[in-house]
């Protein structure tokens, strides 16, 4: 009886300092590569907006996204990431149709305060200066976020331990000749990724608007995301952001916001040109969705 105390003791030790270990290397990479700036045990009353702007023709990246982020804090928010699009990869039907060309997380005391700061006339004029905008909100519930470390090593020992085979370094994929569209759809999002590696050699963050589809789209997308989320355990990446959707403007109906975090430009290329993504990629079926890559832009501003 002792040797099995001694035994359960042991392993609860062991569990415990992976799980340690697994929530400090994801911190050290929330701060140190991606600039993402989430307080870990933020208030739940917290309230998060994600802002998509287009910049007008007069505009230089840096200088107008600086002006929001700062206009933004000025009126009570906080800024927690930054990005500047390397692409517009999927494009929502539910919002104004632009190539947007940045986004900014930003965290609020609470809905309310937001709602105070929404009428702030410094943080309008900041957002009436760009060609469009689109704001979103998201209740992001923070013991959920916490857990996405632990799910994602949950996933990693159940994949060594059924030998599941590694899937990176990624085998380049072809497209089936008689599937093959000219030119290759995935030419301006490779192109528009290796074009930003000056910001992304070591980060990629891809924002996520997504409303479910139907029962039988959500099975397909099921699939799609084990496999997504079995290669995240493996890399070290993944979610840094879940959170229920907030309408805030207009009529749109989103059910989730998703910002997940991919180790760089070249990653995600090879991620996307590969014979694993192109096995998978089929099965990400979602009623309506914006996705975008980015790059991370905080650190710069």
């Amino acid at each position: 009886m002792r040797i099995f105390v001694w035994i359960v003791s042991i392993v609860l030790v062991v569990a415990v300092l992976a799980v340690a270990l697994q929530h400090f290397r994801y911190l050290r990479t929330r701060r140190n590569v991606v600039a993402d700036r989430q307080a870990v045990f933020h208030s739940n009353a917290a309230f998060h907006v994600v802002t998509v702007v287009a910049l007008d023709s007069d505009q230089e990246l840096l200088s107008a996204t600086r002006s929001f982020v700062s206009a933004s804090e000025a009126a009570g928010g906080k800024a927690i990431y930054a990005g500047k699009m390397a692409a517009n990869a999927l494009v929502s039907n539910q919002i104004p149709k632009h190539d947007w060309d940045a986004f900014v997380l930003v965290e609020y005391p609470s809905r309310q305060a937001y709602d105070v700061a929404a009428q702030d006339a410094a943080l309008v004029a900041a957002r009436a200066s760009f060609a469009s905008s689109y704001a979103l909100g998201m209740k992001r519930s923070r013991n959920a976020n916490l857990a996405i470390p632990i799910v994602l090593l949950g996933i990693r020992v159940r994949d060594i331990l059924t030998g599941t085979p590694s899937r990176y370094p990624f085998t380049p994929g072809e497209i089936p000749a008689h599937l093959r569209p000219d030119p290759d759809p995935r030419k301006p999002l490779v192109d528009g990724l290796l074009a930003n590696r000056e910001f992304g050699g070591e980060a990629v963050v891809v924002l996520n608007f997504i409303k479910n589809g139907s029962k039988e789209e959500k099975q397909a997308n099921a699939g799609y995301g084990a496999a997504m989320f079995s290669l995240m355990a493996e890399m070290g990446n993944g979610p840094m952001h879940m959170g229920r959707a907030v309408t805030l403007e207009g009529d749109a109906h989103f059910d989730n916001v998703i910002i997940v975090y991919y180790p760089g430009v070249q990653y995600f290329a090879d991620m996307v040109r590969s014979e694993f993504f192109g096995g998978i990629v089929g099965g990400k079926q979602l009623g309506d969705s914006l996705s975008s890559p980015s790059v991370p832009l905080l650190p710069h501003l």
